[in-house]
């Protein structure tokens, strides 16, 4: 999801700990074991599209798109999508 300032952030970042804590909830294990691993890899530059996603094993990834829409490697690969994929997904999801 993008985000365009902190408190976007810190909102993108509360809806996937709240995420994580019913999924504890289903699996039957306390809420008090969710404790995120939040990774930042990327050049983050003004202009840059700035975006947090949720990868494998509840790793949240602060992260940016490159020019052409890609993102690092090591996040596409923990995703198993490219960026391009990811945008074409958010834009369905819009329905733009």
């Amino acid at each position: 999801m993008e985000f365009e300032n902190a408190m976007a952030l810190i909102g993108i970042l509360y809806g996937y700990m709240k995420q994580s804590e019913l999924e504890a909830e289903r699996e039957g294990r306390g809420t008090r074991s969710v404790n995120p691993d939040v990774r930042v890899v990327g050049t983050f530059t003004e202009g840059s599209a700035p975006v947090a996603l949720k990868g494998r094993d509840g790793v949240i990834w602060l992260t940016t798109y490159d020019s052409d829409g890609r993102l690092p490697q090591i996040v596409e690969e923990d995703l198993c999508m490219s960026g391009e994929e990811i945008i074409e997904l958010s834009m369905a999801e819009e329905g733009l």
